[in-house]
């Protein structure tokens, strides 16, 4: 009997335990969704390989994304765009180190170039970089080359890059985002395989940001340039 009961107990407390870490879970599950909601795509255009690269980190009310673009069809423009975005993202592991994020970039874009210039020989290559830090509310950016990065609030889409402080090559500039900001990283294939208009109304459907990248992409491939070069889009929500 005492077996019995002492059984009943354990389970009863492992049921309850289990129900506590599920409820935990399922909080922060909410506060990342609360936060942000991320879509992308990626589209091969009349190349031989997909030579843009990117990634998205998400943790709590901090997300990282890095969108590279490869400046060659060659296996080297692959290289480059794929150096460029772990190594953003080594050096934002260990962000602590620098004393603030532009010194972050700079010091990354720096590294960028060190490593292909070291590792390239013969063939030169490069490649166009737009990279983000978001918390909270506030967002920090920079990018080199010819990456975009839009933002679509009320009612309006705004080039962000386009606008930013120049120091050397590296444009840079921190932005306050508010409720409801979507926010597009992309590189060249997708500014130049839809216009401002096209961008600004895929923006503003109430779909999710992946929805909004698929369609973004069959808007593109739809067209059929001759000429249309790979795309890579990271959609944000706040």
């Amino acid at each position: 009997m005492k077996q019995t009961i002492l059984l009943f107990c354990l389970f009863t407390i492992t049921s309850f335990a289990l129900l506590i870490i599920k409820i935990v879970l399922r909080q922060q599950i909410q506060y990342h969704d609360k936060n942000f909601k991320v879509g992308n795509m990626q589209l091969l255009g009349n190349c031989e390989r997909q030579n843009d690269y990117f990634s998205i980190e998400q943790n709590k009310n901090k997300l990282f994304t890095v969108v590279a673009d490869g400046l060659t069809d060659l296996p080297a423009g692959k290289f480059a765009s794929v150096t460029a975005v772990e190594m953003m993202k080594y050096n934002y592991h260990n962000i602590e180190k620098y004393a603030n994020a532009i010194e972050y970039f700079k010091q990354s874009f720096g590294d960028i170039d060190d490593s292909i210039h070291r590792n390239i020989s013969g063939n030169k290559t490069g490649t166009a970089v737009i990279c983000a830090i978001i918390n909270k509310k506030t967002l920090q950016w920079a990018s080199i080359g010819r990456c975009g990065f839009y933002i679509y609030r009320n009612g309006e889409l705004l080039s962000v890059n386009h606008n930013g402080d120049t120091d050397k090559r590296i444009t840079h500039g921190t932005l306050l985002c508010k409720n409801n900001d979507v926010l597009l990283f992309c590189t060249e294939g997708v500014y130049q395989g839809a216009s401002e208009l096209e961008l600004a109304e895929i923006l503003s459907t109430k779909q999710h940001p992946y929805e909004k990248a698929m369609l973004l992409s069959k808007i593109i491939q739809q067209k059929g340039y001759q000429y249309q070069k790979n795309a890579t889009a990271v959609i944000i929500e706040i």
